[in-house]
């Protein structure tokens, strides 16, 4: 289950579809902002992922 929610192509689904049930509320930011805010969260998800690997002594 975790390697299916961790697809690069699931987790541009899920993002895609929730910037679309937001504009369709009214309440989505512009795309931009949108974009910069899901560039921020995935590069500390990566960056936590990275992290995680070093070897703790």
């Amino acid at each position: 289950m975790k390697k299916r929610l961790m697809n690069p192509l699931f987790i541009a689904a899920v993002v895609g579809l929730a910037y679309q049930i937001l504009e369709k509320y009214g309440v989505a930011p512009d795309f931009g902002m949108w974009q910069i805010g899901v560039d921020v969260v995935t590069y500390a998800l990566i960056g936590t992922g990275v992290y995680s690997t070093f070897k703790t002594e």
